[in-house]
Formats: structure tokens, sequence, C-alpha cells
């Protein structure tokens, strides 16, 4: 895909090695259209098949989408309770519109997740515009009306091209990576085109962030858009890209369901172009002579007469074995997928099926999916701390996804005993209440004060007074 005279363009190796399975991931995950869009690349046509019978063919095509499904399942899992967060109090109001585009920090965690299943690996970058030229000792509330403060910026790995590490004393450090992003360039009052730019982090030679952006020109040539750019943080320049690779630049986690997907349409396709052949009966006659033009009609509302005594008519109907063999084949694909979609979230340290391994299972500790939320909340993190201080805020940053996948399932004897620890004064209300909310026994999204609040609203549960059995005592 790279080639020398690319400039910009150039692709890192890995990055070409990779971009087909990314693409056969992308075109499954995006469904029905995308496939019968790509035509031949993934529903070849058959011997001889005339173009018109091809595109009949590959409309009749449908396309089970279980990639899409699986992903969707296991990030409802991740987000079946809101991730727990403890930061500055001066960000917060931030995080509904943490890109500057009106996305939110929770919603952009959700995409990572769904973009770490599909291919393994995204790109994160934390930015801050810089301030208009001439203009120093600007107010907050004038920052804040030019949206001159901190982002994170999110970047699916197709667009993160091109990258480099360096060593600086004992540590390995990204010395450049290349995005490739899309301008909207106006043409007149009324209309535009997409125009393909390339945002380029590096290091310096004196070792400072810049960030550069091209376009490329009528001839084919880079041609740089504005300066060079040297983002200051607390009026300093900076020594570090605040740029990271989330995940492993390697085989995405969901190939061997993709490629089953892809497998899947295929005989599907086989099976309805079977079907329109030969599920609908034939009529066939023998021994009629036709005069005059004469027709056929079929049902019940005219009838057929023959002269010749010898005339027969009947209908003949599919009986061979082909269509059950498909139909078989096809199931087997869906029970594959369906296990291939499950390993995402099983424990692979274990192998009996005691209730401690069901439990770990539960809580997903030891799964690829686990994994990939513990990757996406350490990447947040590390966003969140430098947009803090590029905000100039301190104070403690975590930000964690929910890792228990499954309903916890309290029974009734763990409920009773944490209930007499509370009564014995040997763990907190707020330790209780915690406990609950894990058991999913109290709502996820509710805090301790609202909690607090319902209950003292609601006062003491009253005693259950027994019936009078009209006996009266001596």
């Amino acid at each position: 895909m790279a080639t020398a005279t690319q400039g910009v363009r150039t692709t890192h190796p890995d990055y070409d090695r990779l971009f087909p399975k990314w693409k056969r991931c992308s075109d499954v995950v995006d469904g029905q259209d995308a496939m019968r869009g790509a035509g031949e690349a993934y529903l070849p046509k058959l011997r001889d098949e005339e173009p018109n019978d091809y595109s009949a063919r590959l409309k009749r095509s449908d396309f089970f989408n279980a990639t899409w499904r699986t992903i969707a399942g296991l990030s409802g899992m991740a987000f079946r309770k809101p991730p727990v967060f403890d930061l500055p109090a001066g960000i917060e109001p931030f995080l509904p519109d943490i890109n500057l585009a009106g996305r939110s920090l929770d919603d952009m965690a959700k995409g990572m997740v769904e973009d770490a299943l599909e291919y393994g690996v995204f790109g994160l970058l934390v930015d801050h515009p810089a301030a208009p030229e001439n203009v120093s000792g600007i107010t907050v509330a004038a920052k804040e009306a030019l949206g001159l403060r901190p982002s994170i910026q999110y970047y699916p790995i197709r667009s993160v091209i091109n990258w480099r590490y360096t060593r600086v004393g004992s540590k390995t450090v990204l010395a450049m990576v290349v995005l490739k992003e899309s301008a909207q360039v106006r043409e007149d009052e009324f209309s535009h085109k997409s125009e393909d730019r390339y945002r380029v982090l590096d290091l310096d030679g004196a070792g400072y962030y810049r960030q550069r952006l091209f376009r490329i020109d009528d001839k084919g040539k880079d041609e740089q858009v504005g300066g060079d750019i040297y983002p200051l943080m607390n009026g300093k320049p900076m020594a570090a890209i605040p740029f990271r690779i989330v995940g492993e630049i390697d085989e995405p986690p969901l190939i061997d369901l993709v490629d089953a997907n892809v497998a899947h349409y295929q005989i599907n396709s086989d099976y309805r172009h079977g079907l329109h052949f030969t599920a609908l009966p034939t009529l066939f006659v023998a021994g009629v002579q036709l005069e005059n033009n004469q027709s056929f009609h079929i049902g019940s509302t005219a009838a057929v007469v023959a002269p010749d005594p010898q005339a027969k008519a009947q209908f003949i109907e599919f009986t061979g074995q082909g269509m059950g063999a498909i139909e078989k084949a096809l199931l087997g694909l869906e029970q594959r997928m369906a296990i291939l979609g499950a390993r995402m979230v099983a424990d692979e340290t274990r192998q009996a099926e005691t209730l401690g391994a069901t439990q770990i299972k539960r809580s997903g500790e030891n799964s690829v999916l686990a994994d990939i939320v513990i990757g996406v909340s350490d990447a947040i993190e590390w966003a969140l701390g430098i947009f803090a201080e590029w905000a100039g805020q301190k104070g403690k940053v975590s930000y964690q996804i929910n890792r228990e996948f499954a309903p916890a399932m309290m029974d009734a004897q763990t409920l009773t005993a944490l209930v007499g620890a509370v009564q014995a004064g040997k763990i907190s209300d707020r330790e209780f209440f915690d406990l609950m909310q894990r058991g999913d026994v109290i709502d996820a999204a509710k805090d301790f004060k609202e909690h607090q609040a319902e209950v003292d609203l609601q006062g003491p549960t009253k005693p259950v007074v027994p019936a009078n059995d009209g006996q009266q005592a001596a």
C-alpha cells in the first residue's frame, strides 16, 4: 500500500499488514448494505453468471449480522452500570462535551470499547486549541466562549496511518504519528466537498511537541496548511506528544467471528438462490396440443380442458437433499458464531465449572472483554490526567468502566448476613449501600444521598400485627 514517494500519506508496515482485516471487520459490522455494496469481494460470481443474474442474486442474499450483535451485546454488558469516576470538580462540567463537538465522555468511552472489540486498537489525543494571535491575559469566561479549553479526541485505528517510537533516556516514547482526517472545503455558497487532511504530531529537533497539517495539492504533492503549532502547557512547550495508541496492533479480537460471518453470508446466499429455483412447485403438462394461441390458467378461477384423453398435468417439486445440507451448514455456522462471541467473556484460566469459577466468569476479571475494558479505562484516566493539568486543575483522577458484566444475583443468605452486619455495627450504611449496588439490589445509577433520601421519605416499615383470634387473656 505504501510507497517511497507518498510523503505524508506513507503508511506504517503494520497498518498495511492489518488494513485488509480491519476493512473486513468494518464491512461486516456495517451490515447488509456494506456487504452487498462490496459485491464480489464477499460474494463471488458463479461460473458463467451474467451480470443481471448476479445482481438479482446479490439482492436476494440477506446478511445476518452476528458480529455487530455480539459487539453491541458485549458493550451493553460493560455499560450496564455507569462508569465510576473521581475527578477534580473543575473539569466535571466539561464531561458532557469532552471533544468540543457535543460528545460526552461516557458515550466516547462506549465507542472506544466497541472499536476495541472490532479492531483491537484505537488512538486517543488530548488537544488544546491555540489562543488567537496577539491575545494575552484572556479571562476564563472568554476562553470558554472561544472554546479555548482542553479536549479529548478519539481516532479509529484506520485513521492512524503512521507512527514511530524512539528512545529518550531510559524510556521508549512516541516520536511521530500521522492522523488522516477529513475537512469540508466550501466550493460556493451552497455546496462543499470533502478533502483529505493529514495531521502530523511529532517531536522536533529540539525534542518539543509540534503539530502540522497537510493537504495534497493538485499535482499530488504535500502542501502544509498554516504554520507549525507548538501547544503550550502552563506557558511552556511540551516534551511529549499527548497521543496514545490504545490496545495491541495485532489480529482483531473478533476476526474469527467476522470470517465465520462472511462464510455464513455466502452459504446463506446459496440457500436463498436454491430456494428461488426450487421452492415453488412448477406445473408440468404432457400430451396437450395448444391451438389458436390457447393458454392455461393456473388457479381455481379457471378450468383446463384437454381434448386428448392421454394428456397429463401435474405439479413437480424439488425433493433432493442438497438444500437440507446447506441448511445444516448454516445452523452449524450460527452455533460456531455464538461460541466465538461467548468466548469474549469466558474465563480462560479455569476449566472446572464450579460455583467459584462461575462467579469469576460472571465478574469477567479474566476475560478478553475485561482486558479491553481495563485498557480503555486506563487510557481515559491517562487522557483525563493531561486534560486536568491543561485545565489547571489538581486532584485525584480516576475513571473505571464496569467489569461486573452480569448481575451478581445476591442470594437471601448473603443479604441476611449483610443486614446482620449493619445491625451489629460491623459495617457502615455506606458500605452496605455499596455492597447492595454491586449485588444489583440497588440501582447502579442511584447515589448514596438519593437512596438515603428515599429511605427517609418512606419511613420505617410498620410491623405486621397478628390477626385477633377472638380469645382474651384470662
